[in-house]
């Protein structure tokens, strides 16, 4: 169900990543020069929790990390997560999963493995990022999924489901599906960049592979690269996020040679 909020929702959201910034210099450094009369926005959604980077530039165009949490988690991890990829390179962005375990309802939020719930977020998605566009400068072209966990069966379905809106997805300890492919024979994800972390979580729960997932990732069209490319032995969950920062530095370079 729609709901509208001014910009006090924005400013309450940015006041958890800067609790010492007063109400007046958070409200003047996230819209810059924009006037009260754009910031009226319409979030389809409510859960969502926002970043925003060190010295936010209101002219510079940020790329958008959109980040999917695993099971049992919430939005709420993207305060963590971001300052470990970049604390100046981009905003983020993510909403909680629907759904929850009825004997369990205080142990996070659950992603439902649906398409028809993938095709309905999609378009939620895409209607945030448009009214957040309203106070944020987002660079459309540079809106990346990412995720860990079933957080990547998630970003699997979206990216092949709207390849037009999103630049790419970063994959870390994936949890997949076979179904989270079904969609791959109409797939044409030429230009669009994958990181991949070959290594899975509950990979035995659907008889898949690494070598599997990778392959199917590779008839898309996509361009693959591996997380262990950039720096070898990466494990540690810090490293893998630092390597995320290249990787999507790395296509904002190769973007301004072309």
């Amino acid at each position: 169900m729609d709901y509208t909020q001014r910009l006090k929702w924005i400013e309450n959201g940015f006041n958890a990543d800067s609790p010492k910034l007063p109400p007046s210099l958070l409200k003047e450094r996230m819209t810059g020069n924009r006037g009260a009369s754009e910031a009226l926005i319409n979030l389809p959604l409510k859960h969502i929790s926002l970043f925003r980077p060190e010295h936010y530039e209101p002219g510079y165009a940020y790329p958008l990390v959109i980040w999917l949490h695993p099971d049992s988690g919430s939005e709420q991890a993207l305060h963590e997560i971001m300052p470990q990829i970049s604390t100046r390179n981009y905003l983020g962005l993510s909403f909680r999963a629907p759904a929850i375990k009825p004997q369990a309802p205080s142990k996070g939020y659950y992603w439902p493995d649906s398409h028809l719930f993938v095709k309905q977020f999609a378009e939620q998605i895409q209607e945030t990022v448009q009214e957040l566009s309203k106070v944020l400068h987002i660079h459309e072209q540079r809106i990346y999924l990412a995720g860990t966990g079933s957080g990547c069966s998630v970003a699997t379905k979206l990216l092949l489901q709207k390849p037009d809106f999103f630049a790419g997805a970063a994959l870390f300890k994936g949890c997949f599906g076979k179904s989270d492919f079904q969609n791959v024979p109409n797939a044409n994800l030429k230009n669009k960049r994958i990181l991949l972390d070959h290594s899975l979580e509950n990979a035995s729960a659907d008889a898949i592979s690494a070598t599997w997932v990778a392959r199917m990732w590779q008839s898309t069209g996509g361009q693959i690269q591996s997380v262990n490319s950039l720096k070898a032995e990466l494990s540690q969950e810090t490293e893998q996020l630092a390597a995320l920062n290249r990787w999507i530095m790395e296509g904002i370079s190769t973007a301004r040679l072309v």
